[in-house]
């Protein structure tokens, strides 16, 4: 918002335009998925994904890596991949993954969910 006062102000900008011009409609989906996300943490998902996440860190790198990017894939066929991208962030930092198994899990949730079927 204070960008766009800023671009308003100095009259480079036809702010009324852009406005005009937003997709409203992605805006709208996107708040939307993101009500998903926080109502299926409420729901226990995130909670219950952690605790899977957890038993594949104690496994090691590969597993963990594997697991989680297996596990998003398949969320993400159920339902939208954005959504699912959340859902496995939250599920991971609610997981005790610490160092570089966090790290691989992070990566194996973007690219499960991307590449999911």
């Amino acid at each position: 918002m204070i960008l766009f006062a800023v671009a308003k102000r100095g009259h480079a900008i036809k702010t009324g335009k852009v406005l005009r011009g937003a997709p409203w409609q992605i805006v709208i989906f996107s708040l939307g998925m993101y009500t998903v996300v926080y109502g299926l943490r409420n729901a226990g998902l995130t909670e219950y994904l952690s605790g899977v996440l957890n038993v594949l860190a104690d496994k090691g790198l590969w597993a963990a890596t594997l697991g989680t990017g297996f596990l998003t894939a398949f969320l993400s066929s159920i339902m939208n991949n954005m959504p699912t991208v959340l859902v496995g962030a939250l599920s991971i930092d609610g997981s005790t993954a610490t160092g570089v198994i966090k790290e691989a899990m992070i990566y194996a949730n973007v690219i499960g969910c991307d590449l999911g079927p």
